[in-house]
């Protein structure tokens, strides 16, 4: 050793092997598995040698990534990090519902249990006493699943969610709501069948008819209008007169109004579901995603409560206006319909009832009194289990007439709503 002394750079040499293995020796005590073992010294007890079966997807990742500030002892003054910082929010497609205010914790703990701590605010996870510091606190679950779901809904449960397990709105709720394109109750799938032999019959009635023959392609020295100017016509037609209604206002403005009262806000709420449907679809995680699917998002509890007012004031009116015995139409249009217009109107209300139900029995949620019209009726209510027990009739009470409704259109005379559009766009494009 005293020979190696004497060896040009020996110094230089041993001062950069012993800063090499400082370096190493950190780099080790910090490494994820050194920072875990530190954690199970206190926090494992028993169970030191399974640990890694009770965390599941989270066994290799050190604690503090998920328990920021434990790294200073003590730790009281930790916290969890969002779990939305490594994860994806889940979409409508995959838990039903947007579960706006939910915490992670609440679905996919297994030991944990969901709780409203505040009325109206986020629903948390609390662990029991006895499983409090153990690693079995972290034992994860899949979800969404129905042993999860029935975590929350059930009778008499703390979070105020409804007793029944009910489907997710599905395509023939989007007209109204945002919702996706399954068929997810009995219901929208026997309305649906009708609807389409309705259909179907509507269809070979038309086709039954002798066909007048088009124009000539020359007629007083004029061209036939070529395939762009007809479709130009007939998307013109569309527009101005089926979506705008403008024939509809020139022959009665009265019946314009109460038309556009019904027909204006089911086009604007469509539109609504079918921009929610599509950023749900690709783009779930997007902050607009979810405001577009969250009941209590001031926007869309005002927009949503505003249009079925509309439409509750449209069917009313023709109502009023058939009882008044002023139809104000041309000879061989149809007038009101009173089975449509009885369904339709309790659909409507039916939606208020649930929607100011839903109010109360989650206490009142912030955001909700956007929805002014059900905010205001929800004072009528009780939360409790009762509640949570009649919200699951309640909203079958709504679907059943909305699917009614769905089911006679094609056998009324409201089905002109949508028929008329088609009709006049393409003697809009026959036109010359």
């Amino acid at each position: 050793m005293n020979g190696l002394r004497h060896i040009p750079g020996f110094g230089f040499l041993l001062a950069l092997a012993l800063i090499w293995c400082a370096v190493s020796q950190g780099e080790a005590s910090s490494s994820p598995e050194m920072e875990t073992a530190s954690c199970l010294e206190c926090h494992a007890g028993k169970k030191a040698d399974s640990w890694r079966s009770d965390l599941g997807p989270h066994a290799e990742l050190p604690c503090q990534d998920c328990h920021q500030g434990v790294a200073v002892y003590p730790h009281e003054n930790s916290k969890l990090a969002p779990c939305l910082e490594c994860h994806t929010r889940h979409g409508r497609a995959v838990i039903g519902d947007t579960h706006a205010g939910v915490a992670c914790a609440a679905c996919h703990l297994a030991n944990l249990r969901p709780l409203r701590p505040v009325p109206g605010g986020p629903v948390k996870a609390l662990a029991p006493h006895n499983l409090r510091g153990g690693l079995t606190l972290h034992l994860l679950v899949a979800a969404p699943a129905p042993t999860s779901c029935r975590r929350c809904h059930h009778a008499a449960n703390q979070v105020g969610a409804s007793a029944a397990l009910l489907p997710a709105k599905g395509l023939l709720c989007l007209p109204c709501h945002d919702a996706g394109l399954g068929l997810t109750e009995w219901p929208s799938r026997i309305a649906l069948g009708v609807f389409a032999l309705g259909l179907l019959a509507a269809l070979g009635f038309w086709l039954s008819g002798a066909r007048q023959p088009g124009p000539p392609l020359e007629q007083d020295g004029e061209l036939r209008p070529s395939l762009g100017t007809r479709l130009g016509r007939g998307l013109t037609a569309l527009i101005m007169d089926g979506l705008l209604q403008r024939r509809l206002w020139r022959h009665s403005r009265g019946r314009g109004l109460i038309h556009a009262l019904i027909f204006w806000p089911f086009a604007a709420r469509f539109l609504w579901g079918l921009i929610a449907l599509v950023l749900d679809e690709f783009w779930p995680h997007l902050p607009i995603s979810q405001a577009m699917l969250d009941k209590n998002q001031p926007v869309q509890a005002l927009f949503f409560d505003f249009t079925g007012l509309l439409v509750l004031a449209g069917v009313a009116a023709a109502a009023l206006r058939r009882l008044a015995g002023r139809n104000g139409l041309p000879s061989g249009l149809p007038g009101p319909d009173w089975l449509s217009l009885g369904l339709l109107g309790g659909a409507v209300v039916l939606g208020f009832v649930v929607e100011a139900a839903r109010l109360a029995m989650t206490g009142w949620p912030a955001g909700g009194q956007w929805a002014f019209a059900g905010w205001g009726l929800s004072f009528l209510f009780q939360p409790g289990a009762p509640l949570q027990e009649a919200y699951g009739y309640l909203w079958y009470a709504h679907v059943l007439a909305w699917c009614g409704f769905v089911a006679y259109l094609p056998f009324g005379r409201m089905f002109h709503l949508i028929t008329a559009p088609l009709v006049l766009a393409l003697r809009g494009a026959d036109a010359h």
